[in-house]
């Protein structure tokens, strides 16, 4: 897995590259996936999407005022829960 090393001034991190997207979510999927959570949170940014242990959708996203956002949302693509940390 190849990393790349960024720097800002003098702070310096490492980017991974995001695993690919698990055959339950294809591209199309992703789409309805990350329209419904977006629709949850307008004004929001998807950062990436998952599926959690138990099957449930994951949209993390990034909050306008710049807040983690963390949409869970069901096979049929209703919202089921959310979380939000502030940071």
């Amino acid at each position: 897995m190849h990393h790349t090393t960024e720097t800002v001034g003098p702070h310096a991190w490492v980017r991974r590259p995001r695993p690919s997207l698990p055959p339950e979510l294809t591209a199309d999927v992703a789409v309805q996936v990350a329209a419904a959570a977006l629709a949850h949170s307008p004004g929001a940014t998807i950062e990436w999407l998952e599926v959690d242990g138990s099957g449930l959708f994951e949209a993390h996203l990034r909050g306008p005022a710049g807040e983690t956002l963390v949409v869970h949302l069901d096979g049929d693509l209703r919202v089921v829960g959310w979380l939000a940390e502030v940071g």
